[in-house]
């Protein structure tokens, strides 16, 4: 096999942005095509992972470093031509832009998650598994490459997928598709440009869960934007050091 072109189930899991279980549950289900080795492992082609969910909604999209999961909303999911239903618009995770509806699940009645489209238990549930399986986007918004002390294992670290964008230009139409969990802001982009940007991402509609990061070399930065700041890490930082800033934030 050309190994281009085949992936390990742990190969595309990382692609795909979900644990190799979930890739393995998705080839048994028939949800994905994959071949069987001599030995008897599966390898999947890189043209096959387009997964079609129920109601042939497709969840993922081409990435500049492969295929990437889109996160959508539950609404978003179970509409089957992307429109918003009237009775969605009075649900709490609607009205909160909440990605994570299963968050809800445990809220007494009347507080107002609606449960419109909860036809199973959330581990049951299909939109449940593709969205708490996967990896959290994370977009750095930096002049330089410098911010991440180990850039060469970007495209192998493991648990995120990490996007790199110039100015605020290139973070506004990024955030279109890529819908990030956390933002990282290189203060070297000076303390007016860094604070504005907090400030409009902070305001963003389109990201209105989003947990936004100051990177710089001291804390005195975050001063100048904190309550629109989620955390802060010192600058330059490792994967690592940015996987344990994130950990723990859902």
């Amino acid at each position: 096999m050309d190994n281009k072109q085949f992936l390990t189930t742990t190969q595309a899991a990382r692609e795909l942005s979900v644990s190799p279980d979930t890739v393995l549950k998705w080839v048994k289900a028939g949800k994905l095509s994959a071949s069987r080795t001599l030995g008897g492992h599966y390898r999947i082609r890189r043209d096959a992972l387009r997964v079609k969910m129920d109601k042939g909604a497709t969840t993922l999209l081409s990435g500049n470093n492969g295929i990437l999961p889109i996160h959508q909303y539950c609404w978003e999911y179970h509409s089957p031509d992307g429109r918003v239903s009237a009775e969605c618009l009075n649900c709490i995770t609607y009205r909160s832009r909440s990605r994570r509806c299963y968050e809800f699940a445990d809220l007494p009645e009347g507080i107002g998650f609606l449960r419109l489209n909860c036809k199973t238990t959330c581990d049951q549930c299909e939109f449940y598994e593709l969205v708490n399986e996967q990896n959290p986007n994370i977009l750095i918004c930096s002049v330089s490459d410098g911010i991440i002390s180990d850039i060469e294992n970007i495209e192998s670290c493991g648990g995120m997928n990490i996007r790199i964008v110039r100015n605020e230009y290139e973070c506004a139409t990024t955030i279109e598709s890529f819908r990030p969990d956390f933002i990282v802001i290189d203060s070297a982009l000076g303390i007016k440009r860094s604070r504005r940007l907090c400030a409009n991402l902070y305001e963003d509609p389109r990201i209105p869960v989003t947990r936004i990061i100051v990177s710089s070399r001291t804390r005195r930065t975050t001063d100048q934007c904190d309550k629109d700041i989620f955390a802060w890490i010192k600058k330059p930082f490792t994967t690592q050091q940015l996987r344990e800033c994130t950990e723990g934030a859902f």
